[in-house]
């Protein structure tokens, strides 16, 4: 154990002197005879006044101080290993992409230095080795004293692209620490890492123990399934295909060659955002899909009959010449449109009206329709395309004849072809004309060398609609027999897809990529194209994430864009998270000081009587068995109802006591709570000032503590209502009027109960004026009869301490969740309902206030009531 601040140690000098000062009495008082005080020898002492500290509080208090002096003194058990050397340190840290999978690792390691550069007293200068933004290079930071160094430290993070060693040796140039620290992220290779550890001089190195994970961008195969490879996996982890929002896919193993496909439904797949290895997040280990990695959908069309037949057919040529990656579906206009294709191709296929309205909302919604020209198309034409076209069609020989077939013209930078040879090859010797006189040059994708148009397209809504006007086979050209027409169909599809169209259009970057693979708005200002995607690097003038505006983007990852990771070659350097980190007991040992003077304050206001300290335990004692119904019964007024061991009874009784809560609340001043399940003998029931008790003819005997308890309740003022609801009331019956079966469970079930003798409630009994005037007490049923307490054994308020009855008041309280009845009244349907919930009101006003209705005192004053 060693101590940051060990000068506050001295202040344990002070110790001795504090226990005399403690220990410190005032003077002993002047001693004077007076013989009267011989009269008071004899009685009891009833206080001890205190001569001395009792020596436990001298110890508790000593510990407090001595706590508290060293916690001050910063002790740290564990301390790191001293650093090599002496004078200022420099510490390099390794913050490029590859950091990020072991960054808490090398972040702990970090600290670990500084606390030991700060036990010895040194200074801290600190060197990461990834530019921190474009146009910046990596500085050497301070020195500074380690507790500046620890919150620099703190704002350190792993940058998405990758470090540049280069530049950080040129900034060791100078530097004129002794010891130099380097943790590394692992990976270094070539002649700048050779540079830059020749400029460093290291001391030690640190370096995790596998290289960081890296993915290839994807790639479709020859199935059209989405094909991952891992350049380095180290930890040998699933793929977790996620979308948009976050939510897991798919989840694929990689083979033994690094490979993982997607094998999953077009729509399914289609809707994968990125792909992420399943551990630790890293710009590495993540995949952002874009269209150019997704499998398309497109759509073939044609008004011939023999639209496939060998060479001839308008689609024989067209079918073979899309990407292999392309799902294709046939059919009518109408069936095709249902596939929700991305692409369709109408090969010299003619549009009615309501077929081009179609048409319309498909380009509208982002959908590639495409239209071939032919003689159906030519005999026939509509006015649905990109741009005016004539009548007929121009051809070797004809009215609108050339001499000699024409070629292609290199296609414009603004076309979707750009970038593309035009072939020398390919030559037209039939094609429908535009009108050169309305003809708008934006609409212009392609031409012959006269500068003839060839291939229209005009954007509509999202998507675009293409005219190619000549034939999808080889009838007015040769281009379907040429390379060029797979790449021409390769870039109509991929705009159905939503690549972008131009592929030299700069697109701005709409959400960068950080170091742990989250996408997020971007900090800097950068921009790519589609045709420069494959040979970018990642740098902070060019992070990766997601560059386009509008439908059209493109994702630009890490893998093929930086370097692949290289193990590091690091003699006798120490693997990351090795030392155990030290720990400061200060913070402990000062809690601990506060901890003993607040018990010593305790016992002082004890000893003062302010506090009751044995009276405290005590109660807290006897409020930890208390149950949690028990608990809020006491603070609100609730309702009980005894358990049986019907399931059915029981919910019955839970329903009907609560609706008859939420009736009481709604109709008068008093607020219950829910009802709540009681078992005698075993919960307190005296907090509840009415317990329903539905009496089956199967019940059991009750306990003695049961027993007792009830007795105890109904004793002192608490109001048990038995009801019999399983027994017919009217079937004939013995013993108070009750059937057979309901007069022997009675029997049984009350034996070793103090009841008071019964009586048949009169109609003008109070009950029945409590709240409500009520003709009965009607229940489910009516007709039994109704027993209470005879006069003299009411209580002092005029109550019956329990009543008795077989109507299933219960049962005609109970409603479900929707506030419907579960049970219906016999015989008097909803009449009878409303007399019951009345009734039950008026059970509880008698159980909560007594009789005074049917006290001639208060006549007067509800007479009064009644006139205002």
């Amino acid at each position: 154990m060693i101590f940051a601040a060990p000068l506050a140690l001295l202040a344990l000098a002070l110790l001795p002197m504090l226990y005399f000062i403690l220990r410190l009495t005032p003077p002993e008082p002047q001693r004077q005879r007076f013989p009267p005080i011989a009269l008071l020898q004899d009685l009891p002492e009833t206080q001890h006044p205190p001569r001395h500290i009792p020596p436990w509080l001298l110890l508790l208090r000593l510990g407090a101080l001595a706590c508290l002096i060293l916690g001050l003194a910063a002790p740290t058990l564990r301390p790191p290993p001293a650093l090599p050397g002496t004078g200022p340190v420099l510490l390099v840290l390794d913050n490029g992409w590859a950091s990020a999978a072991a960054w808490p690792q090398m972040l702990q390691t970090a600290k670990n230095i500084l606390t030991a550069a700060r036990t010895q007293n040194r200074a801290i200068a600190i060197l990461t080795t990834a530019i921190p933004a474009a146009g910046d290079v990596p500085e050497l930071q301070g020195p500074f004293d380690a507790a500046t160094a620890l919150q620099i430290l703190s704002a350190i993070q792993p940058e998405p692209w990758p470090a540049d060693r280069k530049a950080a040796a040129a900034a060791l140039r100078g530097a004129d620490e002794t010891t130099r620290l380097y943790i590394s992220d692992g990976t270094g290779v070539g002649p700048a890492f050779q540079t830059f550890l020749t400029a460093l001089h290291l001391t030690s190195a640190f370096k995790p123990a596998t290289l960081p994970p890296l993915l290839a961008p994807p790639a479709l195969n020859a199935s059209g399934n989405l094909t991952l490879h891992a350049i380095s996996n180290p930890l040998n982890a699933a793929l977790l295909g996620e979308s948009a929002g976050g939510d897991i896919i798919t989840r694929m193993a990689f083979d033994p060659s690094g490979n993982a496909t997607l094998d999953l439904p077009l729509p399914i797949a289609n809707k994968i955002a990125k792909f992420v290895l399943d551990g630790p997040p890293t710009a590495g280990g993540t995949v952002i899909v874009d269209s150019s990695t997704r499998a398309s959908l497109a759509a073939l069309d044609s008004g011939s009959a023999n639209a496939d037949s060998p060479f001839l057919g308008t689609l024989y040529f067209l079918r073979r010449a899309l990407p292999q990656t392309t799902k294709i579906i046939t059919g009518s206009f109408e069936q095709i449109l249902a596939g929700k294709p991305a692409t369709i191709f109408l090969a010299d296929s003619p549009l009615s009206p309501a077929q081009q309205a179609l048409a319309k909302n498909f380009i509208a919604g982002g959908g590639i329709l495409v239209r071939f020209a032919g003689p159906l198309t030519s005999e026939t034409p509509d006015a649905f395309s990109a741009d005016t076209l004539l009548s007929g069609e121009r051809h070797l020989g004809g009215a609108l004849s050339w001499t000699t077939p024409e070629q292609l013209a290199p296609f414009p930078a603004t076309s979707p072809f750009a970038g593309l040879a035009a072939d020398p090859k390919v030559i037209i010797s039939q094609q429908i004309l535009a009108d050169p006189t309305t003809l708008d040059p934006a609409t212009i994708w392609a031409t012959l060398r006269d500068g003839t148009p060839l291939i229209l397209g005009k954007p509509m809504g999202h998507g675009y609609l293409v005219n190619i006007l000549t034939s999808a086979n080889a009838d007015w050209s040769n281009l379907p027999l040429s390379g060029l027409y797979p790449a021409i169909l390769a870039r109509l599809s991929s705009l159905g897809q939503g690549s972008p169209m131009n592929p030299n259009l700069a697109l701005p970057l709409q959400s960068a990529l950080d170091a742990y693979g989250t996408l997020s708005p971007p900090g800097v200002t950068a921009s790519l194209t589609p045709a420069r995607r494959g040979s970018a690097t990642i740098s902070p003038a060019l992070p990766p994430g997601l560059y386009g505006n509008g439908p059209g983007f493109i994702a630009l990852n890490l893998g093929f864009h930086v370097q692949p990771p290289v193990p590091a070659n690091l003699p006798n350097a120490t693997p990351l998270g090795a030392p155990a980190p030290p720990r400061n007991l200060g913070p402990l040992l000062v809690a601990l000081s506060l901890a003993l003077l607040l018990l010593d304050l305790a016992f002082s206001l004890a000893s003062r009587r302010v506090l009751r300290l044995r009276r405290l335990g005590l109660v807290t004692a006897l409020a930890l068995p208390f149950t949690a119904h028990a608990q809020s019964a006491a603070l609100q007024t609730e309702l009980g109802y005894i358990v049986t061991n019907n399931p059915a009874t029981d919910q019955i009784s839970a329903d009907g006591l609560g609706y008859l809560s939420a009736n009481v609340s709604a109709h008068s001043s008093i607020q219950l709570g829910a009802p709540v399940a009681l078992n005698p003998g075993k919960d307190d029931l005296s907090f509840y000032p009415l317990i329903y008790w539905p009496l089956l003819p199967s019940a059991p005997v009750p306990s003695p503590a049961a027993c007792d308890a009830l007795n105890t309740y109904m004793k002192y003022g608490g109001l048990l209502v038995i009801d019999m609801p399983g027994s017919d009331p009217g079937a004939a019956g013995s013993g108070a009027g009750f059937a057979p079966g309901a007069s022997a469970a009675f029997t049984r079930a009350t034996a070793c109960l103090n009841l008071p003798p019964l009586e048949a409630i009169s109609p003008d009994n109070v009950l029945a004026r409590s709240f409500y005037i009520i003709p009965d007490y009607s229940g489910r049923f009516t007709g039994a009869p109704v027993l209470i307490a005879t006069p003299p054994a009411l209580d002092a308020d005029g109550v019956t301490p329990i009543i008795v009855s077989q109507n299933d008041w219960a049962g005609a309280w109970a409603r479900d969740a929707s506030g419907e009845p579960e049970q219906t009244p016999l015989p008097g349907a909803e009449d009878q309902r409303v007399v019951a919930d009345r009734f039950g009101i008026n059970l509880v006003i008698y159980a909560l206030t007594g009789s005074y209705k049917s006290s001639p005192n208060a006549a007067p004053a509800l007479l009064d009531k009644l006139g205002q």
